[in-house]
């Protein structure tokens, strides 16, 4: 990623839509609605939805991360282009999470399903999973050349954080804006990161390259 698009700034317009939402609880009946609906799906969902939401977990997460991290270690291919700079922003995205859940401490919704004991603006999960899977698909595009491997991994990669974020509106545990502005923070993150990290790894290679 040599070049920063600026276009991903525009992923500020639905994070602080979110933030206005949570600030303000303007539409909190279409959040219920939004929750109720997706309900209509029970129970015929809860056991996919719930695998899905577990896979997008904290643990879940770091387990991918480090499978990630430890193969391209082992086999000493795309550790630097893929395996580090994705362990790097799944570490940065959760404490980012941390620190804005810190500050506004919104409440979890009270028609919840699932047991969650944490704030809810933005949700962890929908952050957390959204800059893993773009930042990968970010590092993996840098790799694979073939057009039906990177089709295949866009699709991939974009619907699963998608569909992990939907879990936690199905589930109660956080409002439609919670997840909103997770998925916009977490994609924005992942650029941002991917952009600052190949930014250092093109200069140092150049610069070896050069004494060469």
């Amino acid at each position: 990623m040599k070049k920063y698009n600026f276009w991903s700034l525009l992923l500020f317009i639905p994070f602080g839509l979110g933030l206005y939402i949570a600030l303000n609880e303007c539409i909190i009946g279409f959040e219920r609605g939004a929750f109720d609906l997706l309900r209509n799906l029970a129970p015929a969902m809860d056991i996919p939805f719930r695998g899905i939401t577990e896979l997008g977990s904290t643990v879940g997460v770091i387990i991918i991360t480090l499978l990630i991290f430890v193969i391209t270690a082992i086999t000493r291919k795309y550790f630097f282009t893929v395996g580090l700079p994705v362990a790097i922003t799944v570490i940065i995205s959760p404490i980012v999470n941390r620190i804005i859940k810190n500050l506004l401490d919104r409440p979890r919704p009270e028609f919840k399903v699932l047991f969650a004991d944490e704030s809810s603006f933005p949700s962890g999960h929908a952050q957390n999973n959204m800059a893993l899977y773009i930042g990968l698909l970010l590092c993996l595009l840098l790799v694979v050349t073939a057009p039906k491997w990177r089709l295949i991994f866009k699709i991939a990669f974009i619907t699963l954080p998608l569909l992990i974020g939907i879990t936690r509106i199905y589930f109660g545990v956080h409002y439609i804006s919670d997840v909103i502005a997770g998925w916009s923070m977490g994609a924005f993150l992942a650029i941002l990161i991917n952009y600052v990290y190949f930014k250092i790894y093109n200069n140092i290679k150049d610069k070896r390259n050069a004494k060469a």
